[in-house]
């Protein structure tokens, strides 16, 4: 039966939510609590089950989960790489950016100094996430004090303690959104943002954009995903996997609130210039980077502004978000409810048959 709830009294399609959190699965939180409570032989060969089952959100948090007894147990090794490229190539808004910054050089540069960050991380991705908080809350503290201190230190030291504590804010924003305190996380986050450059100030502007669209903080959040997808791109990043995150965030929140200023500012002074073509540009950069992150609904936002009014590349690209999660796939489907109001062209026949099929399969209500 097609949801109303899709759409507003007027008949419009409402913007899409903020991101929902990313839960771990039963079947991974129960070998968790095993490998928590000793039994790590048991844990991980269970999870490595669980991880090479399929493409599937359940895989994909048992691949992050043995990064982080990898974490734990050998450091940024090869074995906790292997993991991550797998939680970076799949479909997690929540994993797979956080797995693209751990595999990034700027990270291990960054992890380096006094405080014990890592294990921090790795309790969090094992799933103590009371015990990570309190970590790095802790470790945050002492970097601080340090950098109070700064005449005691040389300039190496001093180095490594503010890149230690501008990290330390970054994970410690991320862990605040995973455990339901997002307000609490706007602060670290955007002083992490304004402190780092490139693809960890790109990762913080990501997170932070998040708590802004959930205070309904539209301008803002728009501006800080303009600068986060500057960042996040290769060329200023000096790494590949997180500008396509970014390039959907950004697309979904310039899609849902099309009247912003950045969306009207672009219209008004570039000639040829709609909104519809600001908002195709950012699925467009989100789909062109895909050495390692190459999330579906990048391709979707991409595929919707066919130029043949082909839209084969939505449909498979929605068959990969089915089988990866139901919310996934939900998500894919408001997208196209959202998009259809600049795709829509009563003048081709051919684009407005493809558009009624793709609706009548998803189920998609009616709109003005």
């Amino acid at each position: 039966m097609t949801d109303q709830s899709l759409v507003d009294a007027d008949g419009f399609a409402r913007p899409l939510p903020p991101d929902p959190l990313s839960p771990v699965p039963e079947a991974v939180e129960r070998e968790l609590a095993t490998y928590r409570a000793g039994d790590a032989g048991r844990a991980k060969a269970a999870l490595t089950t669980i991880a090479e089952s399929g493409r599937t959100a359940v895989a994909g948090h048992a691949a992050m989960a043995l990064a982080g007894v990898e974490l734990t147990e050998n450091g940024l090794s090869a074995s906790c790489g292997k993991w991550l490229e797998q939680v970076a190539a799949g479909e997690d808004p929540w994993l797979g950016p956080l797995a693209v910054v751990m595999l990034s050089s700027d990270f291990e540069e960054h992890i380096a100094g006094p405080e014990p960050l890592l294990d921090h991380l790795a309790g969090q991705l094992t799933g103590d996430r009371a015990s990570a908080r309190e970590g790095f809350e802790r470790s945050l503290a002492a970097l601080e004090e340090a950098w109070a201190n700064e005449s005691e230190y040389d300039d190496d030291a001093i180095s490594a303690i503010l890149n230690q504590r501008d990290i330390t804010k970054l994970l410690l924003g991320n862990l605040l959104i995973q455990t339901g305190d997002s307000a609490a996380a706007l602060e670290p986050l955007s002083s992490a943002r304004s402190h780092c450059d490139g693809l960890l100030a790109a990762y913080a502007g990501h997170l932070e954009a998040h708590v802004l669209i959930e205070q309904e903080k539209d301008e803002p959040a728009a501006e800080v995903l303009s600068y986060a997808y500057g960042e996040s791109i290769p060329a200023n990043s000096g790494a590949e996997g997180l500008a396509q995150w970014i390039g959907i965030r950004y697309g979904e929140h310039l899609a849902g609130n099309p009247w912003m200023d950045i969306v009207a500012d672009q219209v008004e002074d570039i000639p040829a210039v709609t909104e519809a073509v600001v908002v195709r540009d950012r699925f467009e950069g989100a789909h062109f980077f895909t050495k390692l992150s190459r999330p579906a609904l990048a391709a979707i936002g991409l595929h919707l502004f066919p130029a043949s009014a082909d839209f084969e590349p939505v449909h498979a690209a929605l068959e990969r978000l089915k089988t990866w999660s139901d919310e996934r796939h939900e998500r894919a489907r408001r997208l196209i409810l959202v998009l259809h109001q600049y795709v829509e062209d009563s003048r081709d026949e051919e684009k407005t048959r493809g558009l009624a099929e793709l609706w009548k399969r998803l189920d998609l209500p009616g709109l003005r």
